[in-house]
């Protein structure tokens, strides 16, 4: 590409960058000001951008704002964000709840993960010889389980922090079970993906897990401690807690090449960007300074451009028939009946009153960002269909947006004068 094309291309990504921005800040604070957390107004935000509304009002000459020749770049610009993203995601994980012994905790997790599967284990037959009998069926009904049955850990923190919700029993207990399920569905996840690059071919499966479990354990055993300890060298010697220019060029050569090693191992390098991110937790000074550093830039500036190319994706034009249609509400009754339902039926075995087993249930049911990460995966690797993957974004985005609703709703007496209004 010469010079004056290249001006010509980036020309066009900052516009489209720019709108972008706009809009995901203008739709979160909409959202926001109707009880919704940020997430949904920007997801809506790249929804409304996209080929289902912006694409109606100006069919003729769509795709003008984003052709085709621009993907490319606005989806390098969107990983990168994810990459970042999932890092910190790993940075700020909690394993103070994965030791919990909890009776709770451990029976909302798992029910909140073994209902949706098999709601999906249900409807997947159908919904795959209808809408996508040339995709492998194995493949196609392990996403659809994960995408039922996976929570959104960091939205569901920010629904808890806007509500004032964070300190309460309640909302202790809705992050522990989901910390448990969201391990379990990034593991889950990671096996679907290698299973799926591996062909199927179970000695390249079985190569593929040990490399990861191998990398696992270096990161944990060698590589975090190495880094924990020269931050806190680096700290010591620069007297604060910024984070020096050095220690973070070594801290984003350690993301990058984690991201390239699960590459090579046959998964996506978000994986490997959460899983450096799990081996520097240990350290909170670390955690902070990324996050005073560059957590606002990414929220701000890069995950919209994730959501908009979600949106960009999403064709609800391609619902055309009653069938697709039934099809869409049948994977959202699924979706919340097997995660509401099941989280709800073992907080109230385990003895807690309804309506606080509803909240817990809520939170739960919350997919958002990791929902949307594992449907595009799917996507990625051509288990889904158009029509499929719209239906499974309509159904990310409605279990997010009736979360606050049903919380404000369900909320007992004394926790109702905590949320603001």
């Amino acid at each position: 590409m010469n010079p004056v094309a290249i001006e010509g291309h980036l020309k066009l990504v900052l516009i489209q960058w720019i709108i972008i921005i706009v809009a995901a800040h203008f739709f979160g604070r909409l959202g926001k000001r109707f009880g919704q957390p940020l997430a949904v107004g920007e997801i809506t935000a790249g929804i409304l951008l996209g080929p289902s509304a912006l694409g109606l009002i100006w069919p003729h000459d769509w795709p003008v704002i984003f052709p085709q020749t621009t993907q490319t770049s606005l989806q390098l610009l969107g990983k990168l964000g994810l990459i970042f993203l999932l890092f910190q995601v790993g940075m700020e994980f909690d394993y103070s709840h994965l030791r919990s012994k909890s009776r709770t905790v451990t029976l909302v997790s798992l029910l909140g993960i073994a209902a949706p599967v098999l709601c999906g284990l249900a409807i997947g037959p159908w919904l795959h010889d209808r809408f996508a009998p040339e995709t492998p069926r194995f493949g196609f009904q392990l996403f659809l389980c994960i995408a039922l049955s996976i929570s959104a850990l960091p939205i569901m923190g920010r629904i808890l922090l806007e509500m004032k919700l964070e300190r309460t029993a309640i909302g202790a207990l809705a992050i522990s079970a989901a910390a448990i399920d969201d391990v379990i569905g990034w593991v889950l996840l990671g096996v679907a993906t290698a299973l799926v690059t591996s062909g199927f071919n179970l000695a390249h499966l079985l190569a593929q897990i040990a490399g990861i479990t191998v990398f696992f354990l270096a990161l944990h055993k060698f590589i975090g401690p190495g880094l924990r300890w020269l931050w806190r060298r680096s700290v010591a010697n620069a007297d604060g807690n910024e984070m020096p220019a050095p220690f973070l060029a070594l801290l984003l050569v350690g993301l990058f090449a984690s991201s390239l090693i699960t590459h090579e191992l046959g998964i996506f390098v978000i994986f490997g960007a959460f899983l450096f991110g799990t081996a520097l937790h240990q350290e909170p000074g670390l955690v902070k300074a990324w996050r005073n550093r560059f957590s606002e830039v990414v929220l701000v500036a890069f995950v919209p451009i994730f959501f908009t190319n979600t949106g960009l994706n999403t064709k609800i034009g391609e619902l055309q028939t009653s069938a697709a249609w039934l099809a869409c509400a049948l994977v959202l009754l699924a979706a919340v009946a097997g995660k509401l339902g099941g989280c709800f039926l073992g907080a109230r075995v385990a003895g807690h009153p309804a309506r606080e087993a509803a909240c817990v249930a809520a939170l739960m049911n919350t997919r958002a960002l990791m929902g949307l990460i594992a449907i595009n995966i799917g996507l990625d690797l051509k288990l889904l269909t158009p029509a499929l993957f719209t239906m499974l974004v309509i159904m990310a985005l409605l279990t997010t947006a009736m979360c606050g609703p049903l919380l404000r709703w369900w909320l007992p007496k004394d926790l109702k004068a905590l949320v603001p209004r």
